[in-house]
């Protein structure tokens, strides 16, 4: 039986999906030629998966939930553009609240249309395809890793095999649209998200607002202060240049 020391709380697995992300947003701004970052940085988008099925569990207030995830898409959208593409406006990709905010409504759905199987498949599909056409981070992804996590609803087993799966499945569709191998690879490091989800303990942890408002605030101010760093090139390798 294995010690409950052992298990990770929900606060755990945010500060684990939060430094995963700054090393992989590190690594893409400061040290592009440096795949390990990159590789760390693939757990990081399950893990907020994860995490958001459970904060859609315990929330009371489901809409007021999905406005914070809409505020901080805007917000984020001109520091993502920045520090991605160089630019204060593009339309290549939205940043992952948007993913996250559609993996939202997914649950949403979900919920609203338990026992009618039909039509929460053809919502759940018509997000899938709303992601893949808005062009937000990972496509159809966020929605699936979600959903994948809300029907497992607790059983470490479905949520290993549903979640490898459809990881597997969003890899493959990745080689077969033309990436390269090495970051065919690379996507695959996402696997290793796994090992946290299926150690958490179900309990929230340390908790309060100024760590609430840390969660929130880390995605758009560290995309603006890895985007000021990259253009001020003290970093290396672009002091030498």
């Amino acid at each position: 039986m294995q010690k409950e020391g052992c298990r990770l709380s929900s606060f755990v697995l945010r500060m684990l999906a939060l430094v995963t992300m700054l090393i992989d947003h590190t690594g893409l701004a400061l040290f592009p030629s440096v795949g390990l970052f990159r590789c760390i940085g693939r757990v990081s988008f399950p893990l907020y998966c994860f995490l958001l099925v459970q904060g859609f569990w315990h929330t009371r207030d489901v809409r007021a939930y999905g406005r914070r995830l809409l505020l901080l898409a805007l917000l984020s959208e001109v520091p993502f553009d920045l520090l991605i593409f160089g630019r204060t406006v593009s339309g290549v990709e939205q940043n992952v609240f948007f993913s996250l905010l559609l993996a939202l409504l997914a649950l949403y759905a979900a919920d609203a249309l338990h026992g009618r199987p039909l039509y929460a498949f053809a919502a759940h599909a018509t997000l899938c395809l709303t992601a893949m056409a808005a062009r937000v981070s990972y496509g159809w992804l966020g929605v699936a890793l979600c959903l994948c996590a809300y029907y497992a609803d607790g059983r470490k087993a479905r949520l290993a095999l549903s979640t490898g799966g459809v990881l597997l499945l969003y890899t493959l569709s990745l080689a077969l649209s033309g990436v390269t191998r090495s970051w065919v690879l690379v996507s695959l490091c996402a696997l290793f998200a796994l090992g946290p989800m299926l150690l958490y303990n179900g309990r929230r942890g340390a908790r309060c607002a100024p760590l609430t408002f840390l969660f929130y605030a880390a995605y758009p101010l560290h995309l603006l202060a890895l985007a000021a760093l990259r253009a001020m090139r003290i970093i290396p390798p672009y002091f030498l240049h």
